[in-house]
């Protein structure tokens, strides 16, 4: 009942607007973002992870941690200054702390030692809304880059103007007449990158039993998310000087092709083939793990 009435029940930040919204109001236009939806996943994921793991907790002796309530009167501190200041990512790190602090506080430390992993995939819930501003346009401005270097050294001229690739004029053909591509915001690969850290962090999990190990997993998440995006860039490239433009990618913000839309499935396909490889390579050069079954409590 607190965590429904902190999330769904109380008006907590305006943000830029005029009236307050709730958490889960804010959290449900996140979700409707492309890039954050997997966001929705988190929650059921993580309470998925504690049901499997229900025969475990049920022999673990309960010692609640005075630890635990400290935590969740800093928590509370914490989301009382973040409705203040009209600040919704601290109510966000709130709710994430003071799932901890009742954890802790009701059952102990050994109890929070089994589910931290379903703690921290907890905070794939929230949307980070401020990176799509720094780190989406580094992206964008790193992918361009490196493909128009790609491109230059097959042979097809190209020219970057920020984030757009555009086709270098040819004897037979003006400038941008085979291709001409803006890297836009949803383009960036935020949407595939998060997405894929999350995938990374459960194949991780089930598949290696050292934290080390599913470390190393987790973290080759980001460049292969770097690299399935160049491809894409290529593949929207490629189908632009075949089929035209129109079809490869769209009409502007009008619509998006279908050979975009599939284009990202295939990709992201192949990083999670990468993931997948990544563990059979941790097994032949460290030694094999059993992985953890799905069943397992």
């Amino acid at each position: 009942m607190v965590f429904a009435g902190l999330i769904s029940v109380l008006p907590y930040a305006a943000g830029y607007g005029e009236q307050r919204m709730t958490l889960w109001r804010w959290l449900c236009i996140a979700w409707s973002n492309a890039t954050w939806q997997h966001g929705a996943l988190a929650a059921p994921l993580a309470a998925f992870l504690v049901w499997r793991r229900r025969g475990q907790l049920a022999q673990i002796e309960i010692k609640p941690s005075n630890a635990g309530l400290a935590l969740i009167v800093f928590s509370l501190a914490l989301y009382w200054t973040g409705y203040r200041g009209n600040f919704y990512y601290l109510g966000y790190a709130s709710i994430q702390l003071l799932a901890a602090g009742v954890i802790l506080w009701l059952w102990g430390w050994r109890h929070f030692k089994k589910t931290s992993f379903a703690w921290l995939i907890l905070g794939f819930a929230w949307p980070y809304l401020f990176l799509e501003d720094t780190l989406a346009f580094k992206l964008r401005y790193l992918m361009v880059t490196c493909t128009g270097w790609v491109l230059n050294h097959t042979g097809l001229s190209t020219m970057q103007d920020g984030t757009t690739l555009i086709s270098d004029a040819t004897s037979t053909h003006a400038q941008g007449d085979l291709f001409s591509l803006n890297v836009d915001g949803p383009c960036s690969g935020m949407r595939s990158l998060f997405a894929l850290l999350m995938v990374g962090a459960l194949i991780g999990y089930f598949r290696q039993r050292s934290w080390w190990r599913r470390t190393i997993v987790f973290l080759m998440s980001v460049p292969l998310a770097v690299v399935a995006n160049m491809l894409r860039i290529l593949v929207l490239v490629a189908g632009s000087m075949l089929f035209g433009q129109k079809f490869a990618v769209g009409h502007g913000e009008e619509y998006t092709s279908n050979f975009h839309l599939f284009s990202g499935i295939a990709v992201f396909s192949i990083a999670f083939a990468g993931l997948m490889e990544t563990t059979k390579w941790l097994n032949k050069l460290c030694g094999y793990e059993t992985p953890q079954r799905l069943s397992e409590n």
